[in-house]
């Protein structure tokens, strides 16, 4: 990806701690009853301070408007629908029997009973599995941890395990399974992000597509 300037515009250590205590609300912020059509906002707008604290904007962690297009869109989405339909034939199983427990799917029930619950869960795919959840982790915090890690070889590697980890952990509230699974999504991501480093309409689309896959599973009694 095109790194973040490495060279801070304000003292480096003010930066990192404020970095660090902004990216620490936006994970936690879904986890403490922020309202889901909230938190997109509030944590958006905190990424969107933190990186003009630090003059920088969208465009500098791989998001522009104008670099959307029906080949992001096209090849993400089939790499999604792929990822899929491989976690729904293989992953999820595999995952299922290592772990000893099956994935609890609960919180989907809407999705199931009632096509307005599907409706709204493709869009949900789209608005917060998608575009939100990617502009966080795969844009925001891997630039900032580009960013602000100490400089050496492996900074990209070190930045790229902690985003999956995070990612990871940021989906706890689903059980073990569910931690385990987002783990492996993360991986394929951050390879889709890699292989398109300054355009995040591939991994927008790719998460989305992938939600919207698993979400008509659910609805057509698969899941």
């Amino acid at each position: 990806m095109e790194d973040a300037p490495l060279t801070p515009s304000r003292p480096a250590t003010a930066q990192t701690l404020l970095v660090a205590f902004g990216s620490l609300c936006v994970l936690l912020a879904p986890h403490f009853g922020v309202p889901m059509f909230l938190y997109p906002l509030l944590g958006l707008g905190l990424c969107a301070g933190m990186l003009r604290y630090q003059r920088l904007g969208f465009a500098d962690i791989g998001f522009r408007w104008r670099a959307l297009g029906l080949v992001p869109l096209l090849v993400g989405g089939t790499l999604g629908v792929a990822y899929a339909m491989a976690n729904y034939a293989a992953i999820g199983p595999m995952l299922a029997r290592l772990l000893g427990e099956p994935p609890d799917l609960s919180s989907f029930d809407f999705v199931r009973a009632h096509l307005s619950g599907y409706l709204i869960a493709l869009a949900l795919a789209w608005v917060i599995g998608g575009f939100y959840e990617e502009l966080v982790f795969r844009g925001f915090l891997q630039a900032m941890l580009l960013r602000h890690l100490p400089a050496w070889r492996g900074r990209p590697v070190v930045a790229t395990t902690l985003v999956v980890l995070l990612f990871a952990a940021y989906h706890l509230q689903l059980g073990a399974f569910g931690v385990a699974n987002a783990l492996v999504f993360a991986v394929f991501a951050a390879a889709v992000r890699q292989r398109w480093p300054n355009n995040l309409w591939y991994v927008i689309s790719f998460h989305a597509c992938a939600d919207m896959t698993a979400f008509t599973l659910m609805h057509l009694g698969y899941l």
